[in-house]
């Protein structure tokens, strides 16, 4: 079975989809790594620079509805509604023989990924959850799953089969008109459809080994170990596969910027001070500073906002400041 790599970012983000691709190619060296490019060619960007990388825009996709979509979707609902999309054309263009490894561009891979490719012998979609233990009090981790699901979709991977393809072709249509950041409904973006997955679908492996998918969101029940020459998670014999950079900042004192919480700070957790600054480097040499100015040339949905909503994000943003 080939396997088919791919990543889904606009040009501001190929800094760190170039940090995944090498990442892949470290372990997988003849695998297929291709860079959705949710954004249109720049004349100003060479694209050399991705070598043993596709670029595969999303206009060169040949859906109409695109354009539709694009009419009402602000850059990270289009950026996830495109997902199921280009696993549907990959496999029409590469062949359904091969597997296909949806990645976020902003995970690293730390060891070959053995229990994806065990777990694609017996069943068609393996998905990752945002955690897996029982809190003993309500957590953050619980509140964050029930807001925006209960799988991360910074990962997935699928084996062709009927009940693959008809689990890509039922999100394509639902994230054709409702890949929306609407948590009062339900919604968000193509993420919590994906709930749903296990019920409506047969063959759906939910994949709880610790060292896939490890991210702020899931730090309540794991915990780095640095080996030296490796990672670990919880104990030594359960080995980092990928961590997700979920909201990295270069420079930053806190390994994501979704939250100002002090847990996510690297004084509370210091085994992560490594792994961060390794992270860093690693984006510094693919162009960050290059790459995380430019601008989408696409041009996305903006709703009008009222003044309402205005003075809420104000006062959010005066209360984060202040602690």
């Amino acid at each position: 079975m080939k396997t088919i790599f791919f990543t889904l970012c606009s040009n501001n983000y190929l800094a760190q989809a170039k940090s995944l691709g090498d990442s892949i190619l470290n372990f997988y060296p003849d695998g297929s790594v291709v860079i959705g490019l949710v954004d249109y060619l720049d004349e100003f960007i060479d694209y050399g620079f991705f070598q043993n990388m596709e670029i595969l825009p999303f206009d060169q996709l040949g859906f109409s509805v695109f354009e539709e979509m694009l009419l009402k979707y602000n850059i990270i609902e289009f950026n996830t509604s495109v997902k199921p999309f280009y696993i549907d054309f990959l496999w029409r263009k590469y062949g359904n023989e091969n597997a296909i490894i949806y990645l976020d561009p902003d995970i690293l891979l730390y060891r070959p990924l053995d229990h994806v490719f065990q777990g694609l012998k017996n069943d068609s979609v393996i998905l990752t959850p945002m955690f897996c233990e029982a809190p003993q009090e309500t957590s953050l981790d619980e509140l964050v799953a029930l807001r925006h699901g209960m799988f991360n979709l910074g990962f997935i991977a699928l084996k062709y089969s009927e009940e693959s393809l008809r689990l890509v072709l039922w999100w394509k249509e639902r994230l054709r008109t409702h890949c929306l950041i609407d948590k009062s409904r339900g919604i968000f973006v193509d993420q919590k459809w994906m709930d749903l997955a296990p019920l409506l679908f047969d063959g759906v492996k939910i994949l709880k080994h610790r060292g896939y998918n490890m991210a702020w969101w899931n730090f309540s029940e794991r915990r780095l170990i640095d080996l030296g020459n490796e990672y670990a998670v919880n104990q030594n014999d359960q080995l980092l596969y990928f961590f997700h950079f979920s909201g990295f900042k270069p420079g930053s004192s806190f390994i994501t910027g979704r939250s100002g919480e002090p847990q996510f700070a690297y004084q509370a957790r210091p085994e992560l001070l490594r792994l961060g600054k390794e992270y860093e480097e690693l984006l510094k040499a693919n162009r960050f500073e290059f790459f995380s100015i430019q601008k989408p040339k696409l041009t996305f949905f903006a709703p009008r906002r009222s003044w309402k909503s205005k003075s809420k994000a104000l006062i959010k943003k005066i209360l984060k400041k202040l602690g």
